[in-house]
């Protein structure tokens, strides 16, 4: 079988969420004798040349350009659609496996249509129903799925924010109705899609899984000192950055009361974002450590060394793949109870859940954790891993996605 993904961006690039899950996705369905191929397509870069290269055996062919942004250019790109077509001539792959596509446009859903050549779809967002791929508004509240609004004159708009079209809704679900099978990573998110109209029967969930065989080395130097002194310590790692809607603001405000409640505890934070929240982390230090952006292999060195992993996403998280990680290496962690967190999260087993935004209920949860006797905290780290080995495990996750190709393709 010939799979041929189509992405925004994809490693050595920016590796968020979405892209770490297609990098493991590819590496299992290779160890299944899947040839795959990732295609990266973006129109905001300027300095993409258009090349072949590989990460860890995977071939990525990456090209992009710069177009002047408007809401017609987000949704449509002559160029990319051009260059999905021949990539499709070139290969002949058996499916199109898609992922995100923000700077990708819709252009290679057209492409494929005019190939032949069928569309599985993993959904990372709500960019099917959103111009910001959250339902998030400016003073962070939440839109309803199942109001398709007239304009976005509230949504928040700071980060990710495009194809603002008239009835955008009805368009994107036009241009994307060649695809066989949506693939979701959690229960919420295709409840979401449901509200807003989309048929359930469309939807298969298929959660993530991380594959953990490369023996990497710690290359960034502030994180081996974190690594190398993380007895004399309890430590919470925070991988969200200065980014508002992984809960930053959140976390900053429950940051004076964890400090003044206990001694010999630090915050690491790790990956990039808004300088002005950075800045504030940074006014805490030597408490606080900030690492910047990890990469995203090592990720996992971070919150093995953690005594816990703090995810105050203010967003719909379809899944958090921090969640995961953080679990897989042993860590408890506390989520938001939104989106896709509740569902790997067994709150008081595995971690803990709190309203999201909730700055006091965040600073309890660190709090009583950390205060809890040694043998209980071990306890609960066995549990983590043993929780992932039964749900989460990558073979489940590979198997899941070759089921979809198997039912699309009717073999």
């Amino acid at each position: 079988m010939r799979v041929l993904f189509v992405v925004n961006t994809f490693p050595p690039a920016y590796t968020g969420g979405a892209e770490v899950a297609n990098y493991h996705t590819c590496r299992g369905l290779m160890r299944r004798g899947v040839d795959c191929s990732i295609l990266v397509l973006n129109n905001r870069v300027s300095d993409w040349p258009d090349e072949w290269y590989e990460v860890d055996g995977i071939p990525v062919h990456r090209a992009g350009h710069m177009v002047p942004r408007s809401a017609v250019t987000d949704v449509f790109d002559p160029w990319i659609y051009r260059l999905t077509k021949a990539e499709l001539l070139r290969l002949r792959p058996d499916l199109v496996h898609i992922h995100s596509v923000s700077g990708t446009t819709l252009a290679p859903y057209l492409a494929c249509r005019a190939v032949g050549i069928p569309v599985v779809n993993t959904l990372h967002d709500l960019w099917l129903l959103c111009p910001n791929n959250m339902l998030y508004r400016n003073d962070g509240t939440y839109c309803d799925p199942g109001v398709s609004p007239r304009g976005c004159s509230d949504c928040f708009r700071r980060y990710d924010f495009w194809g603002n079209i008239p009835n955008r809704r009805s368009v994107f679900a036009a241009l994307t109705s060649n695809v066989k099978a949506f693939v979701s990573p959690s229960q919420a998110l295709v409840q979401q899609h449901v509200q807003a109209g989309y048929q359930a029967e469309r939807f298969r969930v298929v959660r993530h899984g991380l594959i953990c065989d490369v023996q990497d080395q710690i290359t960034h130097p502030e994180l081996k000192e974190v690594v190398a002194t993380r007895a004399a310590y309890r430590t919470v790692a925070y991988a969200g950055g200065g980014v508002e809607i992984k809960g930053a603001a959140v976390l900053l405000d429950a940051i004076p009361s964890v400090l003044s409640r206990m001694d010999h505890v630090r915050l690491i934070v790790a990956g990039g974002g808004e300088e002005r929240f950075l800045t504030e982390f940074r006014k805490y230090t030597p408490r606080i450590q900030v690492l910047g952006q990890l990469p995203f292999r090592e990720t996992r060195f971070l919150f093995a060394a953690s005594d816990l992993v703090v995810v105050p996403s203010t967003c719909y998280e379809s899944f958090s793949l921090v969640t995961l990680e953080s679990l897989q290496a042993g860590t408890p962690v506390v989520g938001s109870n939104l989106g896709g967190i509740p569902e790997l999260i067994q709150d008081g087993y595995t971690g803990y859940l709190v309203p999201a935004g909730d700055a006091n209920a965040l600073t309890d949860c660190i709090v009583t954790h950390l205060e809890r006797p040694a043998l209980e905290r071990r306890r609960m780290r066995r549990h983590c891993v043993e929780d992932v080995r039964s749900r989460l495990k990558p073979e489940e996750h590979v198997e899941g996605i070759l089921q979809v190709y198997r039912e699309v393709l009717g073999c």
